[in-house]
Order: C-alpha cells, then structure tokens, then sequence
C-alpha cells in the first residue's frame, strides 16, 4: 500500500485550525444570536453588581464568602461560551462544571451563614452535602433541578466511551484534530440550556443576596433585572423548543 500522506500536507492542515475554528464560531453564532445577546445581558448585570460592591467594604465572612464564589463562577462561566459557541463542548464541560459547583456552594452559603463560615474556614464541602441541603432548605432549589443539573455535569466528569466521539480517523477521515468536522447541533443547543440556567440561577442568586444594597445605591438596576430575566426565559422556551425539534426531525429520519 503506497501512502499519499507527506509532511508538508500535515503543516498544511495544523495551519488550517485556526481556520476550521473561525469558521465553525460564524456558523452556530448566527444561529445561536439570541443565546448570546442574553446571557451577555446576564454577564453585564453581574458585572454591574460587582462594580458596586467594588465600593462597599463587606459586612461579615459570609459577604466575603459569596463575594468571592460570585467573581469565580462568572469567571467561568464567562470563558466557557465561547468554548460552547465555537463547538468545543468537550473542553467547554469542566469550565461549566466548576460553575455549577461554585454556583450550588454560593447559593449555600448565602442561605446559611453557618456553610459560609465553614467555607472560610477552609472546611472540605462535597457537592452532595451542598445539593442535599439546598433541596431542604426553603429558599433552595429543588430536589429535581438540583439533580437534573448534576446528572448532566457528571456525565463527562472523567473520559467515557460515550462521551468522545468516533472521529474515524483512518477509516474514512484523514484528518479530525480541531473544529474541521460539523458539531452537533443538538448537543450545542443542550449545553446552552444548561449555560443559560446557570446564568439565570447565578443572577437570581446574588441580586437576592445583596438586594438591600441594590435598592439603596443602585434602584435603576433592578428594572434591568426583570426584564433580563424575562427575556432569559423567552430564550431558553426558545432553546427548548428547538432542541424537540431537533430530536422530532431526527426521529423522523431514522425511521426512513
């Protein structure tokens, strides 16, 4: 068997990545605009917030505590869109993990000042202790969400058959590194759900933490907040309908 594969079609095709990439990031942002115009809503009033607490002194350790546990999760869930948008879920996955775990203890600790100061303490919190309190606690979360959100974001925790993709390479494709093969389109609409919930909980969360704040240095910020709020949830009615959409169409064409 005579192979056509030389050295420099290899450099050719690593120089092409960045290509691949930009490609890929034009044609699921135009389909996924509104998804990115509200959670950048999201990220701006979370950004506003923080501005504002940048001027006031914390009042106590649990101030600190949600304080810090707010800036991480924005951090992450901020660089993880990206990832999403350009397609790269799986590299997306631990970054919107780190969210959703930071988010849950955040929740916690604003809840309870006593999970706040064991926190500081630098005291070991495992995510069931979090999600067991949290669903009965009676301004917490669900027990449902609570473990529909941690089913999703256990799946890919470490690598699994399931979950990295049949790329073929050498049966069928030459080559598979990067974004040069077409994402799932279900899947990216998946993980948008995911990241928007996690906006909307992290929003909810620390407005209603620091809502006497708000109300006394910054009243004009809470009508921004409904109506970011009303129009996340139009978006991901959006998000949702469109993902049965997507399963019903393919349903329909593996019964062809």
């Amino acid at each position: 068997m005579t192979l056509t594969y030389t050295p420099e079609e290899a450099d050719a095709q690593f120089d092409q990545l960045p290509n691949f990439a930009a490609k890929r990031l034009q044609e699921i942002t135009e389909m996924f605009q509104p998804y990115i115009d509200v959670t950048d809503k999201y990220a701006r009033l979370v950004s506003r917030l923080t501005n504002l607490l940048g001027h006031i002194t914390p009042t106590d350790t649990q101030d600190v505590v949600v304080r810090d546990l707010m800036a991480d999760v924005f951090d992450f869930l901020y660089e993880s869109r990206g990832l999403i948008i350009g397609g790269k879920l799986i590299v997306a996955y631990p970054l919107a993990r780190r969210a959703y775990e930071s988010l849950s203890l955040l929740c916690l600790c604003g809840l309870d000042v006593e999970w706040a100061n064991k926190w500081q303490e630098g005291g070991k919190i495992e995510n069931r202790d979090v999600r067991k309190h949290l669903s009965a606690h009676p301004m917490g979360e669900s027990k449902e969400d609570m473990q529909n959100l941690y089913n999703f974001f256990s799946t890919a925790s470490h690598p699994n058959r399931g979950m990295i993709g049949e790329r073929r390479l050498g049966t069928g494709n030459k080559y598979v590194l990067g974004m040069i093969g077409v994402p799932d389109t279900l899947s990216i609409v998946d993980y948008c759900i995911k990241h928007l919930e996690l906006w909307h909980w992290l929003l909810l969360s620390v407005t209603y933490f620091y809502r006497y704040k708000l109300l006394t240095h910054d009243p004009a910020y809470l009508e921004v907040f409904d109506k970011t709020i009303e129009e996340g949830n139009q978006v991901k009615k959006w998000l949702v309908e469109s993902m049965s959409q997507l399963i019903e169409d393919m349903t329909a064409n593996d019964s062809m």
